[in-house]
């Protein structure tokens, strides 16, 4: 299995359709959150009806399926495409005056068939036939805060990214962008847990088209560093950016090349060999060489002109440019260049392939 959102969770130990093919062992995964988590809610609730609050709720909720995501993870690891049994206890760890929540799922692994997987899938989609006020509600809010947002009313304060996170806004995101131009650290801790909350092949594809098509290079290096935070390095993105008309999309390209995804399969590996071999054959010299003729006091020698600066000074081969300080290859010594970009993932693919079979 590629991919492990896909694997298949289920409470019980089995089900109608479901073929297990192999029992792996035991699998768990332990979220721990501190109290405060729910403290700083408690404080400013104002959606408290009936000895209820949706905010609280909805805190408990996405450390459930952090719980579960989590423990397919580590069931993907071992090779497996199910976890039946599942089962979630949350306890209250206190020590020294401080306290924590502790939520801990537990479930076994297993290999199930394919076509049974899918399945059982279809049976658990289930339809609704009314629709609880909750709902109509949470839609009111969504489309009123894009509403605002495509409007450019909208303030960014903490409501609005509790809501949109939580309820996984991903409409909101050009919106988000447009509106930001510098990111202090506040705004970033609250975009990297709104990215997070997305699935996963929505963010990708959310960031590495936003990195494609942005215009402002400081926004395009801010995004490459959410996606190496969140681990969503992704072969074909990145391929794309690397093919890129644009040399400072290429650029980006050739950092992102290094960044990681969760987990790694041989095919991963092929496609790593694949981007340094394009790396390699693709980043070539530009700046304009020329020979220096020789005369009284100096002999014929090799030299270079910048192309990325539009420099007049000759500079010597192997020297950087004497008024932009790139190289010959147009990068500066503070950037990743190719050469660095290949030592790296060989770097990778060698540890990689020590663990695989």
């Amino acid at each position: 299995m590629a991919n492990p959102k896909d694997i298949l969770v289920i409470t019980t130990s089995a089900t109608d359709g479901l073929k297990i093919k192999k029992h792996l062992k035991p699998v768990s995964a332990h979220v721990v959150a501190g109290t405060n988590l729910f403290s700083d809610f408690l404080g400013g609730f104002s959606d408290v009806f009936g000895g209820r609050s949706n905010s609280y709720q909805k805190q408990l909720t996405s450390l459930y399926n952090e719980a579960i995501e989590r423990i397919k993870y580590n069931a993907h690891e071992i090779g497996a495409n199910c976890v039946i049994g599942l089962s979630i206890d949350m306890d209250e760890i206190s020590g020294k005056g401080k306290s924590m929540f502790m939520l801990t799922a537990i479930g076994t692994a297993v290999v199930i068939e394919t076509e049974a997987k899918t399945k059982v899938a279809l049976t658990t989609n289930e339809k609704f036939e009314n629709v609880g006020i909750e709902r109509i509600n949470n839609l009111k809010q969504r489309k009123n805060i894009l509403n605002k947002a495509i409007k450019e009313t909208l303030a960014y304060d903490d409501e609005t990214w509790e809501f949109i996170t939580s309820n996984q806004v991903d409409e909101i995101f050009p919106y988000i962008m447009k509106s930001n131009e510098s990111f202090d650290p506040a705004f970033n801790t609250k975009f990297i847990n709104y990215i997070s909350a997305l699935d996963e092949d929505k963010a990708i594809d959310l960031l590495y088209n936003q990195i494609l098509n942005e215009k402002r290079n400081t926004i395009s290096i801010y995004l490459s560093t959410v996606i190496k935070e969140l681990n969503l390095f992704d072969y074909k993105r990145t391929m794309i950016l690397l093919k890129s008309l644009y040399f400072v999309k290429q650029k980006i390209g050739l950092i992102i090349s290094n960044y990681d995804k969760p987990f790694y399969d041989k095919n991963d590996v092929e496609n790593l060999n694949s981007i340094k071999d394009f790396i390699l054959n693709n980043f070539k010299e530009r700046g304009k060489k020329s020979i220096r003729p020789k005369s009284l006091l100096k002999e014929e020698k090799e030299i270079w002109k910048c192309t990325e600066c539009g420099s007049d000074s000759n500079n010597d081969i192997g020297e950087l440019c004497k008024n932009c300080d790139r190289d010959i290859y147009g990068f500066s010594n503070t950037e990743i260049n190719p050469k660095k970009a290949v030592n790296l993932i060989e770097q990778k693919i060698e540890l990689i392939n020590e663990y695989l079979a």
